[in-house]
């Protein structure tokens, strides 16, 4: 079936191949992309809450949408050939109790040129995912890796691909998959999916990448560091007074300088304050504790930078924390270090919008929406 499905969007592609290359010129600028692969992997049971997935072999394909930009002016500012675009995603956890799931995600993907005919890929991915059959106490309790049918989707991705011909590649990679409704709503230990890939891309234009003259675009060398102003909020699961499951607010803001140190990589450190009212909740009727629930901590982390979009990777240090009886008596999650990742886009002059994930260690804390300012 899964080969069948595979098949039939290659005959599909076939069929455009004439009038895409009347739409390019010889410099193939901005050419489409088509291509589909075959995954297959393993999960990795990495807490004692999903111990029940481990040596699961999940399988499924993936089908990609996308833009493949070659320009020289292109080449020199980000020293690679991008390629952006949108993919859908099909996994089936090969467990009842996991079900299946269907994704639909964008990516990012620098291609970097191995000579005269491979090309090294490296690809961030991320979008929802809809899950068939979640934790439900009656009818699915063996599920403790998610409870929502709609959940966050990461995907990271690092593979080859070689020319078959002008207008086809193959193309293979290893990829890690993360789901998580990041504290909508318990259990939620997460989907972790690690596996290797194979397939096939279709070029409208030609499959090599043009070589050029040695240039370099230096013109974020007089960029100065900057500042950004966000603030941010999620709706995160908790309990009313009678231990029932409700609905809370988190609210927080954050303060970070940015230094470019190169046309799509920039070093940022920041700090952040942010009201916990989940976890109020869940230490106050749960755990009997009546300490605070304010946080706050300083970060330093990694940005690329590719057009408007912006993603970033940061370690984050608590300086304050109270959940010393939280840890003891229900659940030992909140340590000095924690990490975070987020995905904004420039709307308008020095106004973004953003989502934002933050972790401890491998369990996802919480997802908020966020809205960012840069300062002078």
């Amino acid at each position: 079936m899964v080969l069948r499905k595979l098949l039939l969007f290659f005959l599909l592609a076939a069929f455009i191949n004439t009038n895409a290359q009347k739409r390019y010129n010889t410099d193939s600028l901005k050419q489409v992309v088509l291509a589909a692969r075959y995954h297959f992997g393993f999960m990795f049971a990495h807490s004692v809450h999903v111990e029940n997935v481990k040596g699961i072999n999940p399988y499924g394909f993936e089908l990609e949408y996308s833009h493949l930009r070659t320009g020289s002016d292109i080449k020199n500012k980000y020293n690679s050939y991008p390629r952006t675009g949108f993919s859908f995603t099909y996994t089936n956890y090969n467990r009842n109790f996991l079900g299946q799931a269907y994704a639909l995600s964008y990516f990012v993907e620098p291609n970097f040129r191995v000579g005269n005919n491979l090309k090294l890929l490296l690809r961030a991915s991320g979008g929802l995912a809809y899950f068939t059959n979640p934790y439900d106490a009656i009818k699915n309790p063996s599920n403790h890796s998610y409870s929502t049918h709609i959940n966050s989707y990461l995907q990271l991705d690092l593979g080859l691909s070689y020319p078959l011909s002008k207008h086809f590649a193959l193309y293979g990679m290893g990829g890690f998959f993360h789901a998580s409704n990041a504290g909508f709503k318990e259990p939620n230990a997460g989907v972790n999916y690690i596996n290797a890939s194979i397939g096939l891309q279709y070029y409208a234009y030609s499959t090599r990448l043009p070589v050029y003259n040695h240039g370099s675009d230096t013109s974020w060398r007089h960029q100065p560091m900057h500042f950004e102003a966000a603030i941010f909020y999620s709706p995160k699961s908790g309990y009313k007074r009678d231990t029932s499951v409700a609905r809370n607010f988190l609210i927080g803001t954050s303060v970070t300088a940015i230094k470019q140190i190169s046309n799509i990589d920039a070093l940022t450190a920041g700090a952040e304050i942010y009201y916990d009212g989940g976890l109020r909740s869940t230490k106050e009727y749960i755990v009997g504790d009546t300490s605070s629930n304010t946080f706050a901590g300083l970060l330093i982390g990694h940005r690329f930078l590719l057009n408007r979009f912006t993603f970033s990777q940061e370690l984050g240090f608590y300086i304050h924390k109270q959940t010393k009886v939280y840890n003891t008596t229900y659940r030992d999650l909140y340590h000095t270090i924690y990490h975070r990742w987020g995905l904004s886009y420039n709307i308008k002059n020095r106004w973004s919008i953003g989502v934002n994930l933050l972790a401890h260690k491998q369990v996802a804390d919480f997802i908020d929406g966020r809205l960012i300012y840069r300062l002078k």
